[in-house]
């Protein structure tokens, strides 16, 4: 290890120097960056900043806000980490570089709101009730047709137009036990990690991962202290709060005897998957007292066949559904084949791959809002391969790239509707308890 200066990253020397110097200057990672390819700047890809690393780490450079500017334009895809010839996570040195940028400069106090009180504080789950009368009354709607979307940009106007699925006017964690028994003798029992999305926004997603859970005969835990998974924090460099969530969760559920711990946020799968070991070098067992499945990855692996007898056996002409892989599912949980296995075994619809499934969809959390011109592209050439398919629906693991996909979709007004994998296969299993009984 060299001796770093006072003007070098010190977390990026504590974390990943080896991968600075390991890098080959290949540009392998060139041709599959997404903001590499809307911008050609050598800064947009994983080598150039890899370059400003070893810079900085050395000395040779000093710290400044330009500089922190090229890190956060990243959208930390996990790219880069998969052509790299030699091994290398770039993205993990980025979000290290991102974090020593808070620790010298703090956050601007809008990122200090959203990332320290709405997640950090949990406080998004008090908006909740706003939201809700908000979405029922159509008030974002007439938002759009007022144009103060546009005061914000163009990220802004895209998720004005995302569909919304009906938001209850308490949060999941409010409106659900926190023990919840099988109609049968329980064949085991599993944690559910909620999220802070699918705890407010999204609560369908939550709704139908624990109704299949407890349907195939688990007891379902649902821990009320759980909290946000961190993972937005790590992206954002927060990692002090990124801590704080980790010993929360870790409280959290530790307590219970679990089989394992089940999570239905391709975000959320990765903080708790791919993070946690790497901030406290233990994993998840010792963590949180179980092992952490993404739902899609669960129920293809272990009850494929009973969700079979669960649908329904109406024959109906099927509906074209495409899947769209979520970075944080594919890339960094290895999560693809899960869910279209899910997909194939619903007889209501007949899937339809799209070109590039596995490019992203340029949401990538507070990149949306830092680099609106670079993500609106993005989105909008997902949205073209998507169109192309011919689907009436599309299937994913993200809230984030539901939020971003749909959005993109309707501002073109297009009759394409976005909806979460286990959404769909719930929905299913509710048709095969009408058309079996």
């Amino acid at each position: 290890m060299s001796t770093s200066s006072e003007n070098s990253l010190s977390l990026i020397e504590e974390y990943y120097e080896e991968q600075i110097i390991r890098c080959m200057k290949c540009g392998m990672c060139q041709s599959i960056c997404p903001v590499y390819y809307e911008d050609s700047l050598e800064t947009g890809c994983a080598r150039g900043k890899l370059a400003l690393s070893e810079a900085l780490l050395h000395g040779k450079l000093e710290p400044n806000h330009k500089i922190e500017m090229i890190f956060n334009k990243c959208l930390l895809c996990h790219a880069c980490a998969q052509v790299c010839p030699v091994g290398l996570s770039p993205d993990k040195v980025f979000a290290a570089a991102r974090a020593e940028m808070v620790k010298r400069y703090d956050m601007p106090w809008i990122k200090s709101l959203i990332y320290r009180k709405l997640l950090g504080e949990g406080k998004l789950s008090s908006l909740t009730g706003t939201l809700s009368l908000a979405n029922r009354l159509k008030l974002f709607v007439l938002a759009r047709s007022l144009s103060i979307p546009k005061i914000f940009g163009k990220s802004a106007i895209r998720l004005s137009f995302a569909t919304l699925p009906d938001i209850p006017s308490k949060p999941f964690l409010d409106r659900f036990p926190e023990l919840l028994e099988p109609n049968s003798k329980p064949i085991g029992t599993v944690g559910y990690f909620v999220g802070c999305a699918q705890n407010s926004v999204f609560q369908d997603v939550s709704e139908a991962s624990v109704n299949i859970l407890l349907a195939l005969g688990y007891r379902v835990i649902i821990p009320k202290d759980q909290g946000c998974c961190g993972f937005p924090h790590y992206g954002a460099g927060d990692f002090e709060t990124l801590k704080q969530k980790i010993i929360q969760n870790s409280s959290a559920f530790k307590k219970y005897k679990l089989d394992a711990i089940i999570i239905s946020c391709a975000t959320g799968g990765s903080g708790l998957k791919d993070v946690y070991p790497e901030m406290t070098k233990e994993d998840n067992l010792k963590t949180l007292g179980a092992n952490v499945y993404d739902i899609s990855e669960f129920l293809a692996l272990k009850h494929l066949d009973d969700l079979k007898k669960m649908m329904p056996t109406d024959k109906k002409e099927k509906i074209k559904i495409t899947y769209h892989d979520a970075c944080h599912l594919n890339r960094l949980q290895g999560i693809s084949s899960q869910p279209r296995q899910l997909l194939r075994i619903m007889p209501s619809y007949e899937l339809v791959e799209m070109e590039n499934s596995t490019k992203c969809c340029g949401e990538g959390g507070g990149f949306t809002f830092y680099y609106q011109d670079i993500s609106s592209s993005i989105a909008n050439r997902k949205k073209e391969t998507i169109k192309n398919t011919g689907a009436k629906v599309v299937a994913l693991g993200c809230p984030g790239c539901r939020a971003q996909i749909s959005g993109a979709l309707k501002q073109e007004g297009l009759d394409i509707d976005t909806k979460h994998t286990v959404c769909l296969l719930w929905d299913e299993i509710k048709k095969g308890k009408d058309s079996n009984f």
